[in-house]
């Protein structure tokens, strides 16, 4: 016959608890515990929800090396398309050149990414933008295109980054009708 298992020999102990719940939560309520719990907590949150100012920098400055990496590499891109020749030193240059230039453009929105008047003012952007870009693409010769391409795509992706989803994607399909409605019926 196998033993028995060690977890069956561990007494089983009953607490006993002799204060019922209603005079638990009267001891409760007349020491003001509960609301010192909720006002700590509300303070918790407080604090959690209200970055600094040098929070917001440092992120604008985090998320502008990529956004600076990406402008070069749609630059590289569009040098690739039209045979144009590129080198790495070329694009770490526009790399360090761009993400200066985009620093406090990002610092500005994501600091006030969550307040609906920036949530709007970026999708009425992102719709600009990402018009501007197909209708730049369509229509302007190769010289506009690598001029303005770059900077219109990268633009363009961080705002879509930046939106809440129901926004980024009303304007992704605006931007989808006017390519299909717009400018590929002219062709």
């Amino acid at each position: 016959m196998a033993p028995e298992p060690l977890i069956n020999r561990i007494p089983k102990q009953k607490k006993q608890d002799d204060v019922p719940d209603d005079e638990k939560l009267r001891l409760i309520e007349q020491t003001g515990l509960l609301q010192k719990v909720k006002q700590r907590e509300a303070e918790l949150a407080a604090q959690h929800n209200q970055a600094s100012t040098a929070e917001y920098i440092w992120q604008a400055i985090f998320l502008s090396i990529p956004f600076g990496f990406l402008v070069a590499t749609f630059d590289v891109t569009v040098k690739v398309q039209f045979s144009e020749p590129w080198t790495y030193y070329g694009l770490m240059m526009k790399a360090v050149k761009s993400a200066p230039v985009l620093c406090p453009f990002i610092y500005l929105t994501n600091r006030y990414k969550n307040k609906k008047w920036m949530q709007a003012a970026m999708t009425c952007g992102s719709m600009f933008v990402g018009s501007l870009l197909l209708y730049t693409l369509t229509h302007s010769p190769s010289l506009g295109q690598m001029l303005r391409a770059p900077g219109l795509a990268t633009i363009w992706i961080y705002f879509i980054v930046q939106l809440d989803l129901l926004p980024a994607t009303a304007t992704l399909v605006m931007v989808g009708l006017y390519w299909y409605f717009g400018l590929n019926k002219n062709k």
